[in-house]
Formats: structure tokens, sequence, C-alpha cells
């Protein structure tokens, strides 16, 4: 029994030493291991392993041991793992051409093996881009080009995950080998062909390769299942600057020589009438959806995503209340503090005030305590900072009133009036803060306070903000709102 048990241990302890040796390429470790075991490979399906060391060493392009292995049991090549992957399968999504060779001369039914997904081989290699890869295992298995991949077929696939250079070899190896290109024309479950695929998708290279093609174009006129022709797609596709570039893909072919002509799309009665469009016309209209498409795109630079106007109430909101709060205290706190009791321009104004008093006419007058300081001693700034304070404290009480009071606010329009307003609320608020600067910093100081590079550089900033924000950011949505309106018109009209 305990003999047994040490020899069951030993065959554990080898096992694990087997496929170390698969995920570090070692094949002096593999010789030995055969050497003391020469069965150890046929006792990998009697083990819990997911996968054999032939897996490991293929999806890690160790070559050596790859070519050792498959010396040593060849039926390893067609073995899977859980989700029914052969080797072949991850040695071709990874690319390691070389492994792929030498799998394919041990057993070339392989490309063939479908996984759970109903993915073979040159599926995981179309998906990756992997050329050369997927030429190897064309020419292994030229039939391997029939298999779908959900409905789709590899050129699909290619399409999909938008390599050309696999799409290009495809198309080569499908013509060379069969003499036609009825796996590249077909269509999939949807009906959608590749043309129809790389519009969908936008795939600006792979369409400029496939419009020039005769026979695409004859299949790419036919409708898909939904009823859409590619010219169908593009129209129901947000414009945008790909999709213009597509309508002039589309509307060009090239005839015998070369030169490109013009895309017959245009009625044909249309060149009977002297008020057909001429090329320059088409030119121009073509022009206008550039124009038009680029300011969509600069108009959507603007746009707010998700619910943008729950999020801009909720700030308005908040900053309306602090706003508030601050012009508030800010007035039964003014700069420079308030007059205390027994105060007078005679014996009780400090000397600084003197300056800029004209006592004379307060002789004899004592100052009613709580009146502000700053009122007597510059009053022209204090009137001022009242004034600035004020209109903020009143504009930001608006906002808030008309927040809480459940009018309706769910249009964008009231909205942006509404940040507008909040905008030049701020921007009194700042102005009242200048002016309160201007107050309590002493006169000697003041000079060095204003030319000071921080303050200036400050002062610029918030400024240039506040232009930016509340002027060129509103008056440009206004101006492409126009020009996309006018643009729209033209075209109508054109």
């Amino acid at each position: 029994m305990e003999v047994e048990l040490n020899q069951i241990t030993t065959s554990c302890g080898q096992m694990s030493l087997l496929y170390e040796a698969a995920y570090s390429g070692d094949v002096s470790t593999l010789n030995s291991l055969i050497q003391q075991r020469p069965r150890i490979l046929h006792n990998i399906s009697q083990t819990t392993f997911t996968e054999t060391p032939l897996h490991i060493s293929s999806l890690l392009g160790h070559l050596q041991f790859t070519k050792e292995l498959i010396t040593l049991k060849p039926n390893l090549a067609i073995e899977v793992d859980s989700s029914q992957r052969t080797a072949l399968h991850l040695a071709s999504a990874e690319g390691h051409i070389h492994v792929v060779k030498e799998l394919i001369k041990v057993n070339n039914e392989a490309c063939l093996k479908p996984d759970e997904e109903g993915r073979i081989p040159l599926h995981y290699a179309a998906m990756r881009g992997r050329t050369k890869v997927v030429q190897e295992l064309i020419k292994a298995k030229p039939e391997s080009l029939s298999f779908r991949d959900n409905g789709k077929t590899v050129f699909h696939l290619c399409v999909t995950y938008n390599h050309l250079e696999t799409l290009t070899a495809l198309v080569e190896l499908e013509s060379a080998i069969t003499g036609q290109l009825f796996n590249f024309t077909s269509s999939d479950n949807s009906g959608n062909t590749v043309l129809h695929l790389a519009v969908m998708l936008k795939r600006l290279e792979a369409i400029r390769y496939l419009v020039p093609i005769p026979k695409i174009r004859e299949v790419g006129s036919l409708k898909n299942k939904v009823g859409l022709t590619v010219e169908d797609i593009i129209e129901h596709s947000p414009k945008d600057f790909k999709i213009c570039e597509i309508q002039l893909m589309l509307t060009k072919k090239t005839d015998k020589n070369g030169f490109e002509t013009t895309h017959p799309h245009t009625p044909p009665d249309a060149i009977d009438y002297p008020i057909a469009r001429s090329r320059n016309d088409n030119y121009c209209i073509t022009m206008l959806k550039c124009i038009g498409v680029c300011f969509m795109r600069i108009g959507n630079w603007f746009e707010h995503k998700g619910d943008w106007l729950e999020e801009i109430r909720g700030n308005l909101s908040l900053v309306s209340t602090v706003t508030s709060t601050i012009t508030f205290q800010s007035l039964v706190n003014p700069p420079g503090g308030f007059i205390q009791q027994g105060l007078s321009p005679n014996n009780n104004m400090p000397s600084s005030f003197h300056d800029s008093l004209d006592c004379t006419k307060l002789k004899d007058k004592t100052f009613c305590p709580g009146q502000a300081i700053s009122s007597f001693h510059s009053p022209g700034c204090f009137e001022c900072f009242v004034i600035f304070n004020t209109v903020s404290f009143m504009s930001s009480l608006g906002v808030t009133v008309l927040l809480v009071s459940g009018v309706p606010l769910k249009n964008k329009v009231v909205i942006r009036i509404l940040s507008l307003g909040m905008c030049c609320t701020i921007y009194f608020l700042a102005c009242a803060y200048v002016v309160a600067l201007h107050i309590v910093v002493p006169g000697h100081l003041s000079y060095h306070t204003i030319t000071s590079i921080p303050y200036g550089a400050s002062a610029m900033m918030f400024f240039a903000l506040c232009l930016l924000t509340a002027v060129v950011f509103h008056l440009l949505r206004i101006f492409i709102w126009v020009v996309k309106k006018c643009v729209r018109i033209i075209k109508e009209h054109v």
C-alpha cells in the first residue's frame, strides 16, 4: 500500500514537471522525464488538467518543445482543451507561424476542427490579423474558407476587426486557389456583404480597397435582410467626416483606362434637361456637405452627454446659494468695518482718514455707530462696492427663486440663459472683491499690490475666462447653429 502511494506521488510530481517544462520550453527536462517514464505522455488524458502540454507550448511559441512533443505523440495535435480548442487554435491566434507549420505537418485535420464557439483556427488568425498564419492555414486546407463564424465569413471577420492586409491576402488566395470569389462576395446571416459591413463600421481603408472590385460593387447594391442597400446605410448614418468621405468614394468608379469617372447614381433622365447638374455643381454640393459636417462636428464638441439638464440645475442651485451667502455677509461686514460708539471727525477719526475727508463739513458732528467707515473714507469706492455686491446678490437670489419655485425648467434655452446670468453674477462678485481690495489696502501699499504680477495675472485670467465662457462660448454656439441652418437650406435648393 505504501509502495503504491509513493508511486502515485512520484507520478503526480513528474506530471507537474512535464507541465512546468512546457511553460518554460525546456526540452532537456522533457527528454529526462521520457527516459524515466516512457508512457508519461500517454497518461496526460488521465490527469485533471484542462489542457495538454502541447497547448501550453504552442500558446507560448516554444518551437523545439512542440516539435519534440508531436514527434513523440502525434495525436496530441488534435487533442482539445475545455473550450474544445486544439493547439493549432492557440498557435494561430498568437501568430506563431513556425509552430503552426509544424502542427499542420503532423495533422492538418485540426485546421477544420471547430471549438465550442464554432470557430476554426483560421477564424482566430483572421480576427488577430495574423496574415502569414492565414496563408498557411488556407494552403493546408482551402475548404476552410467556407467555414463561418456565426454566419460571418472569414472576410467579414477581417472587416470587423479592421485587418486590411489580411483581407487582401485572403482575396488573393481564394482567387488563386478556387479561381473565383464566391466566399468573398457572399453575405452573412443578416444579408450584409463585406461592403455593407465596411460601410456600417466606417472602415475607410477597407472601403477604398473594396469599391474598385466590380463584383463587390454588384453585390453591394443588393439589399440586406433589413431592406437596406449600401447607399441606404449611408443615408441613415449620422453625418460626419467619415461618412462624407465614404460618399465621395462610392460616387466614383474607374473606367477601362483606370481614370476616375462619376458613379452613375444620377437619374438617367436628368441629363436630358438643361438644368442638369454639372460636375462643378456636384463638387459644390460635396463641399457644402463637408462644411456642414465640419460645423456639426464642432457643434458636437459643445454638446453635453447624459442628463446634463439636471446636472446644470444642481450646479446652478449650489452656486447661487453660495453667492447669495457671500454677498450678504460682505454687506453686513463691509470692508473697513463699522463706526464705533462716539467716533467723530474732530478727535476720534484716525489720522489716515483725514487725508481724504473735508472735515470742515463734518465739524461738531458725531457719526452714527454702525455705519461703514469706508463710506466716509472712500465714498466713491464704497458706492461701487455696494452696486456690484447688490447686483450679484439680487441676481443669485433670482436664480435661486426660479430653481425652487417649481417653474418647469426643462428647456435647454432657459437653462443656458440661467447659466449666462450666473456667469454675470460671478463677474460682479469679482468686481466687488476688486473694489473692496482698493478700500482695505493702505495707501502706501495700494500701488505695489495692484501692479504686482500675481494680482495682474490672476485678474487677467479670470476676466478672460469670463469672456470666453459667457460671450465666446454662447456666441460661437449661435454662429454654428446659424451656419448649419444656412448650409441645410442651400443644400435643399441647390
